[in-house]
């Protein structure tokens, strides 16, 4: 199965997606929407892609002009879906790629922090694994005041998802369909 980039710079060509049961792959129509959403701040951005899958939506922001994207997850068939996507596309001076768990690197992240970040993690982590991941982002130098987050979740648990979200993050957006959620959130200042 692939994905066709939307637009900028590689539009039109294909990512490959992992064949796993965990991998779920992002629509064309709710990338479509964050990228609406990112292109006045997307140029020249530091990018997060946890949870990263293809690394579909850090490709995505690649070519839509993000200076880095840092590619994220545990799957070792990912990782190297991921690692085939960016050489094909001539990516590599502008990506990082790391095979490690999205709560470690969030409890244990030091560098520059990012610009935006796209988190869409497997349902099976459920209502508890999202209480704790929108805990651990709160807490972690991955963000800088500015930072732009987007947190796509399974809309059962949304609604009851939103006070932690809120008592840690400003949401500024909510665009829901009939299976998932996305919240774009700012840092509370």
């Amino acid at each position: 199965m692939t994905l066709k980039i939307l637009a900028g710079s590689l539009k039109g060509r294909t990512i490959k997606i992992p064949k796993t049961a965990s991998t779920r792959p992002i629509t064309s129509l709710l990338r479509k929407s964050i990228f609406d959403t990112c292109q006045f701040f997307i140029e020249n951005a530091r990018v997060l892609d946890l949870f990263a899958g293809s690394g579909a939506i850090g490709i995505e922001a690649l070519s839509r002009g993000a200076s880095f994207a840092c590619f994220i997850d545990n799957g070792q068939i990912a990782i190297e879906c991921i690692k085939e996507n960016i050489k094909t596309l001539q990516l590599s001076h502008r990506s990082l790629i790391l095979k490690k768990d999205a709560f470690i690197f969030l409890e244990d992240f030091d560098k520059d922090p990012f610009d935006i970040l796209f988190i869409d993690p497997p349902y099976p982590i459920g209502q508890e694994g999202y209480e704790k991941l929108v805990t651990l982002l709160a807490k972690s130098k991955v963000l800088h005041q500015e930072s732009k987050l987007f947190l796509e979740t399974p809309s059962p648990i949304a609604a009851s998802l939103a006070p932690i979200i809120t008592s840690q993050f400003v949401i500024r957006k909510e665009k829901k369909s009939s299976t998932t959620t996305l919240f774009q959130l700012l840092i509370k200042s």
